[in-house]
């Protein structure tokens, strides 16, 4: 399926064109399981690019974490991440895209992320590598 699907009433319609009936309680369970992202463009899964940026024009994380944060944070296995506000999507998306096998998941408001790691070890590694990125 070509270009982004901004809901998923879109999605259920783009699969009925092409012959695939499905629920929305299907459809919401399988973007759930595939870790879909939902952006103001639409659905991704983790680690692909938004459309609407290329990849050139794309900051590192390393630039996104030392503009927008201004905390950082380890509860447990979170790690809870505080932005200027207006900035933690940003920033959770960053964390999302970059692919670490410590992030299970991002949570974002106006400013503060939860980012969810499996156990409290893995946390703390987490805390570290961003901490790590905001002072080099």
């Amino acid at each position: 399926m070509e270009g982004a699907v901004a809901t998923q009433a879109e999605l259920r319609e783009r699969l009925a064109q092409r012959g695939i009936e499905v629920t929305q309680a299907t459809v919401s369970r399988d973007l759930m399981a595939l870790n879909a992202i939902k952006t103001r463009d639409g659905y991704r899964l983790p680690g692909s690019r938004p459309e609407s940026m290329p990849p050139s024009l794309q900051p590192t994380l390393s630039i996104v974490l030392k503009e927008f944060v201004r905390e950082v944070r380890r509860a447990a296995n979170l790690v809870i991440v505080k932005t200027h506000p207006g900035n933690a999507h940003t920033v959770a998306a960053a964390l999302d895209a970059a692919g670490w096998a410590e992030v299970v998941g991002t949570v974002a408001g106006d400013d503060t992320i939860f980012v969810a790691s499996r156990e409290p070890r893995e946390a703390a590694k987490l805390g570290r590598k961003i901490r790590g990125l905001l002072a080099s």
